[in-house]
């Protein structure tokens, strides 16, 4: 537990700095989301729901406070469906764990879309579909690239 703590504040560090480097047209890479995946994956729905709302709040905060609440309710979410697959892992084929995650940070992904974009969504759904895929693909590359370094579960 506490190799996740010394983890956690190098993935907001490089939130924070590195992915306003990382950003293509606007759009930027969520480290965070992936830890709380990681995490929970690992630990458990109940401690990925209170380090996806952690998170979210301290995100929040380095944000500028704009959507407080929206990042905790997200990351909660994750931890919670994240959790769900710690006891599933071993039952399921791994392809089937793999697209499972990526499901649960493109549906999250959605979620914080719609929130931040409702104007399109109501306005011009194309733009707004646009939008979504491609916050959710290059964080979801992000992902697909870590699974091979260091996998969500070991089997």
């Amino acid at each position: 537990m506490k190799k996740y703590g010394l983890i956690f504040i190098i993935v907001l560090l490089m939130q924070i700095f590195l992915s306003n480097l990382l950003s293509i047209g606007g759009v930027r890479p969520d480290f965070l989301i992936i830890f709380v995946l990681y995490f929970a994956v690992n630990y458990g729905s109940f401690k990925g729901v209170l380090a996806g709302f952690s998170i979210g709040i301290i995100t929040s905060i380095f944000d500028g406070g704009l959507t407080v609440g929206l990042l905790s309710l997200i990351y909660s979410i994750v931890g919670y469906a994240g959790g769900f697959l710690k006891t599933q892992h071993y039952k399921m084929v791994p392809a089937f764990f793999n697209v499972s995650c990526f499901l649960i940070i493109f549906s999250s992904f959605l979620i914080y879309t719609y929130f931040n974009y409702d104007f399109l969504f109501y306005n011009d759904l194309k733009i707004f579909l646009l939008t979504w895929l491609k916050t959710s693909l290059y964080t979801l590359s992000i992902l697909a690239i870590l699974q091979f370094i260091v996998p969500l579960r070991r089997t």
